[in-house]
């Protein structure tokens, strides 16, 4: 049974004009939180795969998995969209590793996010999805944005629905109100919220600049500098606790968030370090003049990067950071794969010409190059596994539970269809 707790509420701003008022109605009608109905679906049959496959996968599929866009996987399950028809009912599917649809839970197709988190560093993955309520303060037209916390194998709740300002825009546990697609930085007033309880753990109207939140510790800008903080641990690190890097000499110098993670988060970030002002903060029209990447629980320096290439990062849920980037003083491209538990990278390896991150997935991470082949490179060891062939650099696994299966987007059928594929 659904909780009668009142929902905290993060209100959407009064639309004046008539025409945002239609909007308004027609994109997204509030309706109380919808229960979670348990299910026992049995598997669709697999659709006919052929052609290369990516490094680990293996054919024949197993079944056709029934999302309407990519899942993702969280526990034993594997969690995504629902949607028969454009502007119709939408629900989120819990499927199992057999294809089995476990759960599902209705919610409004225009309003609605969702990502995999966890509490801790090492915690049980859960899945956060968004929805609209009424909001019983505001009037007739009045919604608010909610969160909520879901087992992935059960779709239990564990906690919410929160009141959130808007639509999920990471990296982690970071909403805002924005027009665009999730995972933005364009946005409005941004919050985040605590991982093990909902609860909201900073937002931007109270003076804070919210940056990155990751497996329960969040990093933003308070009070004049960066500070890491943890939902039951308070302060972790601070501005100060952070090292000058030798090659910025004597120079004044200001330190802040650099470029985020090409996923929905990471256990590490990347900082930039530029000349600061006569007050002794950033000077925004001078360029940076360092990167460096560093654990975000702990604020300890990892990697020490040139400033003419931008860091390129991929995170995922098991505290794993691959970086492309140039370290300082050398001019070449490099991959580095990171471990929340090590003080130092784990591996690295040259760039290819022209290489870029295409996913980290699994065990795996897939690489694709320009004119060439992309690689499949064991995560935890950088070990190449595989060149990927140009047919296959684009056949990316979108997700994979361990042991397997995989689930990949295959051509056919109009855009293409989900299919469960064995791993080796």
């Amino acid at each position: 049974m659904r909780s009668s707790a009142r929902v905290p509420t993060v209100r959407t701003a009064s639309l004046a004009a008539p025409l945002a008022a239609l909007l308004l109605l027609t994109a997204c009608v509030p309706r109380p939180t919808p229960d979670v109905e348990p299910r026992d679906t049995p598997a669709t049959p697999p659709p006919s795969v052929t052609g290369a496959l990516p490094h680990p996968l293996e054919g024949p599929a197993l079944w056709t998995a029934p999302f309407s866009s990519e899942p993702r996987a969280a526990g034993s399950s594997f969690v995504g969209v629902a949607q028969e028809k454009a502007g119709g009912p939408l629900h989120f599917l819990g499927v199992d590793r057999d294809g089995v649809t476990r759960w599902a839970t209705e919610r409004d197709p225009s309003c609605t996010g969702f990502t995999v988190a966890r509490a801790e560093e090492g915690g049980a993955e859960f899945v956060v999805l968004l929805d609209r309520e009424p909001d019983p303060d505001g009037g007739v037209l009045a919604f608010v944005t909610t969160a909520s916390a879901h087992d992935p194998d059960t779709g239990e709740r564990l906690w919410g629905p929160t009141g959130v300002p808007g639509t999920l825009v990471g990296p982690g546990l970071v909403f805002a109100a924005q027009a665009g697609s999730v995972m933005t930085e364009a946005s409005g007033p941004k919050a985040a919220l605590a991982a093990g309880s909902g609860e909201v753990l900073a937002h931007e109207r109270d003076g804070d600049t919210v940056l990155h939140e990751h497996h329960g510790t969040l990093l933003l800008h308070r009070d004049g500098e960066l500070r890491a903080l943890g939902a039951d641990q308070g302060e972790l690190w601070t501005r100060a606790d952070l090292t000058v890097p030798e090659e910025l000499g004597d120079q004044p110098v200001s330190v802040g968030y650099g470029p985020r993670p090409s996923s929905d988060s990471g256990a590490a970030v990347v900082l930039e370090w530029t000349a600061a002002d006569a007050a002794g903060g950033a000077d925004q029209d001078r360029e940076v003049l360092l990167y460096t990447v560093h654990h975000l629980r702990t604020g300890e320096r990892l990697l020490t990067l040139a400033p003419d290439v931008r860091p390129r990062l991929l995170g995922d849920g098991l505290d794993r950071t691959v970086v492309l980037a140039a370290p300082a003083g050398e001019g070449e491209a490099r991959l580095y794969g990171l471990a929340a538990t090590d003080p130092e990278p784990v591996w690295e390896l040259p760039a290819l010409p022209g290489e870029r991150l295409a996913g980290l997935v699994g065990d795996t991470l897939y690489t694709a190059a320009e004119g060439g082949a992309g690689r499949a490179v064991e995560a935890a060891t950088g070990g190449v596994a595989a060149e990927l062939p140009p047919e296959a650099s684009d056949l990316t696994p979108v997700a994979t539970l361990p042991g397997g299966p995989a689930v990949l987007r295959v051509p056919g059928n109009g855009g293409g269809v989900l299919a469960a594929l064995p791993v080796s």
